[in-house]
């Protein structure tokens, strides 16, 4: 029993049809995972690289031959471990082309429901790629903008209830927020991975209001599918709009409270003068230095946000405000509406329930 990739990822269906096991190999796994799948391999990258091997010398059934010997042991274990992922709901099984080893996995696991997906990873990887364009078609695309810290990573997920809305965080698939400070805790995803949840996040999305931030083709070091990021350049905006006093607090909690709260005031400090390092150029000698000292001097009241507001004030006026604006110069871009984040949530529930058609509207 096979399951068709358009099977498992239905346009606009809201979430994938079936969980999917993914039996490749760990280094397959690594340069390239699909969304919520599970990596169970069925053989070691030792074992898969001494059977790729023996085939290349010796032909498939000597390579059958060598995989039996060294993952059949192991092959109890693993086929447990396939069966307990099962209560998690339908679930599918997949390997790079759909072939032997997906095929073994399904027979082993010895389930009528449990299918494998035709074409595997290369096949579902081809549908959730290459038909960005076409999927954009389906949607009304919106940019959310503002300036830093005036909270459009915040504002995503407030837009998930909203009915005909469909936020996609695409930072939070790059695990990065998108600037030279941005930097999570967790390394970011391979570009293969980012590439394959941006385009399962659009071909599942119910065709409505399709809501993204407002990015470079950059976020960190992984880069848009250019279908997206083209369709952004061309897109409507919406301005988030904040007090600077709110952008300030805003960024202490993201760069300094949070952060120092997992590794301790010393780390963050360390990280921060190397992130500010790497803008030293763009901001000249002269107020890098005047920032670095004020980050400095806050070293003595870590905790206290007053004591971290000079050198934050200063790194949105010098750095972050000029960039915005300066992009605002070199992109032309239609704005549907401006305000505080209740106002834009109120405007775009409004411009979904009037559907794609509706007149351009502004909000007060």
């Amino acid at each position: 029993m096979t399951i068709a990739p358009e099977e498992l990822y239905a346009t606009g269906a809201g979430a994938a049809a079936r969980r999917l096991i993914d039996v490749r190999s760990p280094v397959e796994v690594a340069r390239g995972a699909l969304p919520g799948a599970l990596a169970l391999p069925l053989m070691s990258d030792d074992e898969r690289h001494a059977v790729g091997a023996r085939y290349a010398e010796a032909g498939q059934d000597a390579a059958l031959a060598l995989g039996w010997a060294l993952a059949g042991p192991h092959l109890p274990a693993r086929t447990e471990a396939w069966r307990r992922a099962l209560v998690d709901g339908p679930t599918a099984v997949t390997c790079w082309r759909g072939g032997l080893r997906s095929a073994l996995a399904v027979e082993l696991i010895d389930r009528p429901d449990v299918p494998r997906v035709a074409g595997g990873y290369k096949a579902l990887r081809t549908l959730l790629t290459r038909g960005l364009a076409d999927q954009l078609e389906r949607h009304a695309l919106v940019v959310v903008t503002g300036l830093t810290g005036a909270g459009k990573t915040d504002v995503l997920p407030t837009l998930d209830g909203l009915a005909g809305v469909h936020p996609v965080d695409l930072e939070g698939l790059a695990r990065h927020r998108g600037s030279a400070f941005g930097a999570e805790d967790a390394p970011q995803p391979p570009q293969a991975t980012f590439e394959n949840a941006v385009g399962a996040a659009l071909r599942l999305a119910p065709t409505g209001l399709l809501v993204v931030e407002d990015e470079s083709r950059w976020i960190g070091r992984r880069t848009l599918p250019p279908a997206l990021h083209e369709a952004m350049l061309r897109a409507p905006r919406v301005v988030l709009e904040a007090s600077d006093a709110e952008r300030v607090a805003r960024l202490y909690r993201a760069y300094v409270a949070e952060p120092t709260a997992r590794h301790g005031a010393d780390a963050v400090r360390e990280r921060l003068l190397a992130d500010l390092g790497r803008v030293r150029k763009r901001l000249g000698g002269a107020r890098h230095e005047a920032i670095r000292a004020s980050l400095l001097a806050a070293t003595t009241a870590w905790s206290d946000p007053e004591a971290h507001a000079p050198w934050i004030a200063g790194l949105l006026t010098e750095y972050y405000d000029p960039l915005y604006r300066k992009a605002l110069a070199r992109v032309p871009r239609t704005v549907w509406a401006r305000g505080e984040a209740d106002s834009l949530r109120a405007f775009l529930a409004g411009r979904a329930a009037d559907g794609p058609a509706a007149a351009t509207r502004t909000v007060g």
